[in-house]
């Protein structure tokens, strides 16, 4: 009887560490992440990147490190993001990744976004998933003329709090996402990739920079 009673205990146990694994391999017990908008934010990130991109330049991208701190967000936009640059039939030629602490505001440190500039040649692309170049005016100058297209992924407060004109007229930013000032509406999941992305976000460049959000004072 007790051969018994220890045998179904260690069946018990075996299939429950199968569980376990199971449910690691599936997203665990928590809840779900919606994949759809992140994946259509790495689309459109490619899209404006493929249109600025030139015969001779290279597609450079600035991304949070996962490896330390997991993040599945930034995981599902990079695999959209080469996804449709291999549609494109295009690739990226350097991937910088910076390990972020999750409690900081995420930015690129100045003086690393202003080396990647400087090593990047004329009609590439710099595409950064962590905001836009916040150089100073010494750096801006330093530059000159021929500099690479940079696209930033500029949601939440970042538009309030950095002065996003500034950086289209010094031309160190030609393309910048943003959150659509209704926010998130309802049914973000439908649709295709682009509707998707349109629900919640919009491009700002050089002709539309009306409709960034005023920066808070202190920060023009």
């Amino acid at each position: 009887m007790r051969s018994k009673v220890i045998g179904t205990v260690a069946t018990l146990a075996t299939l429950a560490a199968w569980a376990v694994v199971f449910l690691s391999l599936h997203g665990g017990l928590g809840p779900r992440i919606d994949s759809r908008p992140h994946e259509a934010t790495g689309w459109a990130m490619a899209q404006e990147a493929l249109a600025r991109l030139q015969p001779s330049g290279q597609i450079t991208v600035i991304t949070r490190d996962t490896s330390s701190f997991k993040n599945p967000a930034t995981d599902i936009q990079m695999a959209s993001f080469r996804k449709a640059l291999g549609q494109g039939h295009a690739a990226i030629r350097s991937v910088h990744a910076l390990q972020v602490d999750p409690l900081r505001p995420v930015e690129v440190p100045a003086g690393d976004f202003y080396g990647i500039l400087k090593n990047t040649p004329k009609g590439s692309v710099i595409v950064s998933f962590m905001g836009p170049p916040m150089l100073t005016s010494s750096q801006c100058a330093q530059l000159g003329e021929t500099k690479p297209a940079v696209v930033a992924f500029c949601t939440g407060s970042l538009p309030a709090l950095v002065d996003l004109a500034s950086l289209f007229e010094q031309g160190v930013l030609e393309a910048a996402v943003v959150d659509r000032p209704a926010g998130r509406v309802a049914g973000l999941g439908r649709g295709n990739l682009r509707a998707c992305f349109d629900q919640s976000y919009q491009i700002i460049t050089a002709k539309n920079l009306a409709d960034l959000p005023a920066p808070l004072a202190g920060n023009r």
